[in-house]
């Protein structure tokens, strides 16, 4: 199985969000091959800022994780913002995959200006974004969210 595979479970979780008025966001998390959850984005109906579908993946599964770490690859149809970063960084995921950073809220970027304890082999991440990309777009742009975005001139234009 390959990224692309994995990425149509979070992008299922994505339309689940969008059909909840949320951010059309979604992710699962593998570990050898299996999912081991499947979230999206509920900061809206929860009425919850941490709601983020990698948050809660990441909340479902920790005991897993702590048990593996450096094994599991998160898949996301959105890139993930400074919050669910630090989230992936403590929890040890091996990879994050993403489609899209419409907006350029996306946080992976900060690999690069971690403080020195973060910076060991232990905390690494390897990031892949891009896959399902115009999927993903299609998605979120459904939303009457990224609507107003587009509206206030904050999406990428070349993205869309």
């Amino acid at each position: 199985m390959n990224d692309e595979y994995y990425m149509r479970f979070a992008l299922e979780e994505a339309k689940k969000a969008l059909e909840e008025g949320n951010w059309p966001i979604g992710c699962v998390i593998e570990l050898n091959g299996e999912i081991i959850t499947r979230t999206h984005n509920g900061v809206y109906t929860t009425r919850n800022k941490l709601r983020h579908a990698e948050m809660q993946a990441l909340e479902e599964v920790q005991l897993k994780l702590q048990d593996n770490r450096k094994k599991a690859t998160l898949y996301t149809t959105y890139e993930p913002c400074p919050m669910c970063f630090g989230g992936i960084i403590v929890s040890r995921i091996k990879r994050v995959v993403c489609g899209i950073d419409l907006d350029n809220s996306g946080a992976m970027y900060l690999r690069e200006n971690l403080p020195k304890l973060f910076k060991k082999e232990n905390f690494e991440v390897e990031f892949t974004p891009g896959i399902l990309a115009k999927e993903c777009t299609e998605i979120f742009m459904r939303s009457h969210l990224a609507k107003e975005l587009d509206r206030k001139g904050l999406l990428r234009k070349a993205n869309l």
